[in-house]
This record gives C-alpha cells, structure tokens and sequence, in this order.
C-alpha cells in the first residue's frame, strides 16, 4: 500500500494532474485577468534605472510589440485570447514624461513585464525568470531598453512580436523551451530518435513538420562532424526561412510559417521523446496540454471568438504611498508584551524608514476604531516625531478587524492612490459585525493593497485571504521574538513605495537578536567590497535602562566610533558612517545583565558608489502569502543572489523557518543553486530546496541568510570564440546577415554558462532577506515524500559494460539519503516511460536490494554518484541502449522515472584494402 500511495503522490508532485498544478499557479500575477478572451491587468514597469531620455522611443517600442503581439497570440491560442488593456508603469523619478493617470496600485516589483538594465548572462536577449516547475508561472518578463529601441539588436532573437509571445506563454502558463542549447548536459541540440527506424540524428525541438536545414559546424563554417555517433559540440542546426511547419512557438518561433503551440493531437503533434526542457519539466506532456489545463482555458473556458480588439494602453506614473496603520489594541495585545513590541516597532518605522513623501494615517480598533492621526505627509522630522509620539501602549477591549479596515477605506483612504493598509493584529474577531468577511469587496473595490501581520499564533485565519484578494503580503511574527521579525513585517509594506535605483537602496548587511545574562555584548559584521555608503547601524532595546553603556563601533583598523544617538520615542540607538571600509567590523554593548530583557541589532548600507550596484538578496516560498495543503503541494523556499541583475553563484544559502506557535529554534533549510530538487536551473543566482519538516499545523515565517565561504562569484557573462553563432533567428535576419557569426550565443537551458575569466570573486560578505511568511492548513503525516526525479543521467558505453553518472536524490525530495535505486535497460524507448517502467520488456540492471552493498552510490543528496555495470552480453551494434532509473526511500516511496540515457554503436565501416594491393590495382588501371 505504501508503494501504491507513494507512486500516485509523486505522480501528483511531477504532473499527473494538472489542474492541481493551477491552483497553486494561480496565486501568482493574480492582478492579470483573462476575461472574455482579453487579458486585462497586465503591467510593464520601467526601472528607475532606466534613464528618462529613452522615455518615448521605450513607450513607443512597448505599444507597438504588445499590439502585434496580441493578434499573433489570438492565432496561437486558437482566437482564445489577446491582450485587451495594458499598464505601461513609469518610475516617478521621471518628471518630464506625459502620463494618462496616476498609478493605483501598480508597482516595478509586483509587474509582469519589466524593463530594466541587462542582465550579464542574457545581455539584451527576452527572458523569463522561471523558478518553478511545469505549469508554475514566471515572475516576469525581462527587456532590455536596447533591445526595445534598436531593431538590428532586437532582430538577433527574431520579430517581438512572437518572441514576446513566446516569453508569455512561459510566464502566464509555465511552459518551457522546446529547443536544445549549446554545450547543455541535459538538453542537447541534436539527439538520436530511436522511434522509428532506422535511428536517425535529429535537431532538438518540436514541430508538425520536419524542418529543413542544414548542420554547420559553428566555428568553422563547414559540415558538422559526429563524435560517438551524434554531431560534436560546435555543430548547430540553421533551419531554412521557408518551411511547411507551423508549429512551435516553444521553439524555432521566428520562423515565418510557425504560428502555433505543439499538442499532443494529429493537427500540430507533439514530440514527446525529444530531451528539451518542456519535456523534461512537463512529463512529456504537450505545451497546448499544460495551457488547456490553465484557468485562463480549462473546463472550456473563454472558447474561441471571430475577432480581437486592439489593445488599450495606459501610461501611469508611480506616486507616494498612502499608508494606514490599522493597530490591534484589544486586551489580548498585552500578553507577551504584544503591545509593547508592537509600539516600538511601529514608532521605529515611522521615525527611520518610510521614506520623504509618502503619507502615514494610524488608526487603532478595539470593540470600535478610533483615528487617531490623519493622513499626515512626512516632510520633516518633526513630522515623524509627531505622529511616532501618537503611538501609545494603552490596550483593552474587544476585536473589530473589520472596524479598522472600514475606517481605513472609508474616512482615511478613500479615492486615495497608491494605498496601503498595514494591518497588526494578534487574536481572533468578535462575533458581531463588521467582520473582515462583511468589508471584504470593499476593501478590495477600493483599489488599496493590504499588508497583514499576524501576530502570536491565535491571529485570525482570514488575515492570508484578505492580503491574497488584495495582492499584498503576509508576515508572522513569534511570540518570543525580540523585535527583527516585527521589523522585517513593518519593512515588507515599503515595497510599496516609489522604488529607487538599486544604488541607493539600503541592503540589510547583518542582524541579530539578544536575549541573556551578558554584562558586554560584542560582535561581529562583515562590510564586503559592493557596499559601504552611508551605514546605518542600529541597536534597539526594550527598555532603555537595560542598555548601561551606549554601543560603540570599531573598524577593521581597531578605531573605535563613539556617535551613536539615542532615540526615546523608538528605545533605538543609531551609529552612521559616511563611508565604511571593507573588511571585519565589530561593535560593543553594554547591558544591564536582565535576561528579561533584550536587544536587537540590524546593519545596513548602500553601494560603496553610485555606479556600482551592491550584492543583494530576495526571498519568498512556493505557497505565496496564502494557505498550503503541504502535504499535497510541498512548499519551496527560493532565495535569489544578485549583483545587480548578474547572478552570484557558489554562495553558502540558507533559510530560517519559524512556526508561530514554537518555542524552538527555526528550522534551518539548506538552499542550493545546482539544478536539481526544487532548483529549477543551475547557476542562474537563485537558490531553492523543499521543506520537508513541519512542526504542526499553523503560520511559517521565512528568513534568508546569505554568505561567501570561499567560492562565491559574480556571473558577468559568458564569451566564445567571434565566430560562435548568435540565436539562430538572427540567420534570418537580413539587416545582421551581414555579421552572423559575431554574436553572443542564446541563453539558457539546465545550465547559465559561467566565464571563470569573466568572473569576478565576491569577497566575503553576508546579507539578511525576509522572506515573509505562509499558512500550512495540512501537514504531512510519516514518511510521505519520495525522492526526486533524477534529470541528469548520462552513459557511457563499452564493449561489454557501462558507466553511468548523475546527481544523487534525496531520501525525502532533495534532502538525506536514499536506500537505493532501481536501473532498468530497454532497447525500445516507449519501455522506460513512467507508465511502462515495470513492465517485463526491460532489463533490470541494478535493485534496490543491490544498492545495500553498494555504499558509493547512498551518498547525500546533490553530491555525483558514477557507477560501472558489467553487461551479461557484448554490446550489439546499431541497437539502441537506453537506461532509467528511479529512487526509493527506506518507507518505500518511489521517485519519477529520471531522463533516459541513450547510446548506440553503429556498425563500423568495412575496412579499407591493404595498401600493396591498392597499389597493384592503380598500375592495373594505368596499363589498361
């Protein structure tokens, strides 16, 4: 039974069913709509670092490709959808370009489409940030200014109108490339089909036709060579510009005739066996399957219509946050020194960290809501003193959630732009009305965002709907903790703020909280070589007389700084260095030795200059800021590592996962930037694993920590030889066919190539990110989760034997060890299909049983495992070998079939004659 049940779950994990795949889908880019066949909602927002002079020629190129885009998107999803009405998001520091309206909620880091400086390894090539599986949505689009405003640029990757069509069905539906890469272990070029004979050598893509073409080797211009039976690594396919096939927009898109997505029906027919990414990543499903199975189509939805419209678009600019403080004051806040913590916590950001311009309103709910400061613009710092100073701790009373919010919306907010609820509360709602269920629509009707913090473990369980209808954020703050975690929640709701360019922002550097008998506290903090300007230190205590000597700072050099400032409204100490040096720093404190007491210490700085962008972090889980059925739909912690929008590789990651309702340590998750597990691609600077432990039922909070241990590098792009081959669109182009051969190659499959002599090391350094937090409705009962698919099996071939090599996978996911594998070889493809994989057309090379004697392949899960196999007979020619294995954990769960390795050996050809009697044969011919 535990086999059977284990099967069907990681069926469910890797595809089975996609409509379970939706509804976790769907929680993301929630303000995108697709109603009577047009989308609606969809925002491109332009980075600040985007300079203002491009302004019109970027606005126009943005309407001109979404406008085409929406008739060649009609046709491909089969006059099911177009692009009816899109946002186009101005940074506000543009103050010299026209706009239809100020912005209602738009903002950069919630947009679908982003404009923005390149990244190093994609250089002006489209891309989507796709982290997640098959059927998950992307986080957004990238497009470069040079690619939007110059056309030879933009004509190396092919029309934008279908490239950008081809980037939004990988955002919107979670479909992948059907196409090979260079020099990719996983997702070649060219592979060998063994379904029909005889076996031929095939470009990697999928199509309803066979494209015609020709194989050129790329740096010499000549016909490819082959090495063990398929073309060396510097072959490339150059498909015609005329070709018969129209399908797919997943791979060779630029071509003319292609107009639409593969399916797995005879009117554009899948290429299933074809070991592309999609394939790899959808269980050899179709990309019209996965779409169908996408609330934007399942069940019938949206059928097809006659026409599109044209598509309308509106240039927004960005304005001030309008924030409400809505504060729980009821009774049950002064437990746990709630409303203490709560009142410091909210001084402290009034005080230090909503930024010039934006507008701060309070208002406190017990039985009934009370305002107690209007929407007051912060111009000054008397300003924030006034409004900071109005924050009291004077608690009692009952819960009117749905009192705060209606005076939020109603009186305070109302026809406001750019507005934000944060919402602090710590219990559940009275019985009486206005519930938060009675203001629902009219908080969301009312265009305003809400943040929510729960705090303590009784909070009330609507609070991730409310944040989720509204396309906000939830956070979690901990009973026992000292004050980051409430600081970290505060700090989640400036994301609504005006963003500034990367430079000046303050990147959180170090943290940590203290609670202990001490009479010094001292430690340590890392400044690295990307930051520096303007570092903020800051020491916050609960009560002011626990700290008995203020804290002090010492540079690298042994200086010792003396300025720090004392804040009574916030109990908050502040040290500030113009310009701090690299190296280690320290700092000392002085405490009263109260171990009821405590202190928390945050570091943070800009870039060391204007022009060099810091080393910063992101963090955030699969499940979103909504509810997860975890043992269902296990949840992926993400961290992304970036110096600017260039990857860091080979940093030490980990993530902090603390339960509300536990006393304990968080959990400590390692995250992994390798490919495999829950990383969707190695080496693009975003790091992933599965959570697999959980305490009990309730709210989960996430926190990243990030260091160099000695490997970190920053990825600043990848270079070949000036006669390496760009994109193959760029052959078609006739205005770059002039140059084919000088162009940086297409990015990126299983692998972001990585330049060592481009690379630049990090230096130590050490980065904080808030990650916010999640509700688990469900846990997982015993041993539950299998092992991971395994994706990277390769083979090598010998007269009588085999070597194969891949990653290990874990016991549960990509954590632990397994107890062993399964390795079957077949000669027949369709035999190592998931479904077919125990059937007795195949070889069982290796059990289960036989991994308990084998030690070197039971190794943790990421490390390489190598494994040779004596075959019972000599290896035949022109027959194919493929093999597949899968994992089994010691509860008996039983991992997908991983990729299948193949190999042939073809006949060898007849030997040449002996060179006398070549000799004899000639002077033959010559007499004759």
């Amino acid at each position: 039974m535990r086999r059977q049940t284990s099967k069907s779950l990681a069926a469910l994990l890797a595809m089975a069913t996609l409509a379970a795949l939706r509804q976790e889908a769907t929680a993301t880019h929630a303000s995108v709509s697709l109603s009577s066949n047009g989308y609606e909602g969809t925002v491109v927002a332009i980075s600040p670092s985007v300079d203002e002079i491009y302004a019109n020629d970027v606005i126009d190129s943005i309407k001109k490709t979404i406008g085409e885009a929406s008739e060649v998107l009609f046709k491909a999803t089969r006059q099911r959808a177009f692009f009816r009405d899109v946002k186009i998001l101005l940074p506000k520091t543009w103050t010299r370009t026209p706009y239809d309206q100020v912005a209602v909620t738009e903002n950069f880091q919630d947009s679908d489409i982003r404009v923005d400086k390149s990244n190093a390894v994609y250089g002006n090539q489209p891309y989507t940030d796709q982290p997640g599986g098959c059927g998950d949505p992307g986080r957004f689009i990238h497009l470069t200014p040079d690619y939007l405003t110059d056309d030879t640029e933009a004509a190396k990757w092919g029309p934008r109108d279908k490239t950008f069509v081809h980037e939004w069905a990988r955002l919107r539906w979670g479909v992948f490339d059907e196409i090979g890469y260079p020099d990719d272990p996983k997702y070649p070029l060219f592979y060998l089909d063994f379904s029909n004979y005889p076996f031929a050598i095939k470009p990697n893509y999928c199509a309803n036709e066979e494209l015609t073409g020709s194989q050129m080797d790329n740096t010499t211009g000549d016909l490819c060579s082959e090495l063990n039976g398929l073309p060396t690594a510097t072959c490339r396919f150059d498909p015609d510009a005329n070709q018969v096939a129209n399908s797919s927009l997943m791979s060779y898109y630029y071509l003319s005739s292609i107009e639409e997505f593969c399916d797995s029906t005879t009117r554009t027919p899948h290429v299933a066996d074809a070991p592309n990414r999609h394939n790899d990543k959808c269980a050899r499903s179709s990309v019209w399957d996965v779409m169908e199975a996408h609330a934007d189509f399942t069940g019938g939805a949206n059928p097809p219509v006659s026409s599109s419209t044209p598509t309308r678009f509106t240039v927004v600019r960005q304005e001030e946050a309008k924030f409400a403080l809505v504060l729980d004051y009821s009774g049950s806040m002064i437990s746990y020194s709630r409303i203490q913590k709560l009142q410091m916590a909210a001084r402290r950001w009034i005080l230090h960290e909503v930024s010039m311009g934006s507008s701060v309103a309070i208002i406190k709910f017990t039985s009934t809501a009370t305002l107690v400061a209007g929407l007051t613009a912060i111009s000054n710092d008397a300003t924030r003193q006034n409004l900071a100073q109005r924050i009291d701790s004077a608690a009692g009373g009952g819960t009117c959630i749905g009192c705060g919010l209606q005076m939020a919306i109603g009186s305070v907010l109302n026809g406001q732009k750019n507005a934000v609820i944060l919402l602090i509360t710590d219990g559940q709602e009275n019985p009486t009305p206005p519930r938060m269920s009675d203001v629902m629509n009219d908080v969301i009707a009312s265009g305003a965002r809400v943040v929510t913090i729960a705090f303590g473990e009784s909070a009330d369980a609507k609070l991730e709907e409310l944040a989720k209808n509204t396309n906000g954020k939830t956070f979690t703050v901990k009973d026992t903790d000292n004050g980051n975690q409430l600081n970290d929640a505060f700090l989640g709701a400036l994301t609504y703020q005006p963003g500034e360019v990367l430079a000046e922002t303050f990147i959180k550097i170090y943290e940590t909280d203290y609670q202990g008998a001490s009479r010094v506290f001292t430690e340590q903090f890392t400044v690295d070589a990307s930051l520096g300007r303007d570092l903020t230190f800051k020491l916050e205590t609960k009560t002011a007389s626990h700290v008995t000597s203020r804290p002090h700072l010492l540079r690298p050099d042994g200086t010792q700084i003396d300025s720090a400032t004392f804040d009574s409204t916030s109990n908050t100490y502040t040290i500030t260095v113009a310009m701090a040096e690299t190296g280690q720093w320290s700092y000392s404190v002085g405490l009263s030795g109260s171990t009821s007491n405590s202190i928390s210490v945050s570091v943070s700085a800009k870039a060391r200059t204007p022009n060099v962008e810091p080393i910063y972090t992101s963090a955030w889980a699969s499940a979103g800021s909504g509810s997860v059925n975890a043992a269902t739909n296990p949840v992926i912690i993400y961290a992304e590592v970036k110096q600017g929008n260039s990857p860091v590789v080979g940093a030490r990651v980990k993530a902090l996962i603390s339960e509300t309702s536990s006393a304990g340590a968080p959990i400590e998750l390692e995250l992994y930037d390798n490919g495999n597990g829950g990383d969707a691609q190695a080496g693009d600077g975003t790091y992933s694993g599965y959570l697999t432990t959980y305490s009990s039922v309730g709210r989960y909070s996430v926190k990243a920590q990030v260091w160099n241990d000695g490997s970190a590098l920053v990825n600043n792009g990848f270079t070949t030889s000036r006669k390496k081959r760009s994109h193959p669109a760029a052959r078609n182009i006739r205005s770059v066919s002039a140059h084919p051969l000088d162009k940086t190659p297409y990015c990126c499959g299983s692998v972001v190539p990585l330049d060592p002599a481009r690379a630049t090391p990090t230096g130590n350094f050490t980065r904080v990110a808030p990650g916010g937090s999640f509700q688990v409705t469900v846990i997982p009962t015993g041993d539950s989760f299998a092992p991971s698919r395994v994706t990277d099996l390769q083979m090598t071939l010998g007269k009588t034997n085999l070597t194969l090599t891949w990653t290990a996978t874990g016991d549960d996911f990509d954590t632990g060890i397994v107890t062993g594998y399964e390795i079957r070889l077949a000669h027949n493809v369709t035999y190592l299909h998931e479904v077919n994989f125990d059937n007795s057309n195949t070889t069982i090379l290796l059990s289960v049983a036989d991994c308990a004697n084998l030690t070197s392949l039971l190794v943790e899960a990421g490390q390489k495992v190598t494994l040779d196999l004596t075959l019972k007979e000599e290896v035949k020619t022109d027959t194919p070998y493929l093999v597949a294995l899968r994992a089994v954990d010691d509860a008996g769960n039983e991992s997908l079939v991983s990729n299948i390795a193949a190999a042939l050996v073809p006949t060898p050809p007849p030997p040449p004659p002996p060179a006398d009697k070549k000799g004899l044969s000639l002077t033959l011919i010559v007499i004759g």
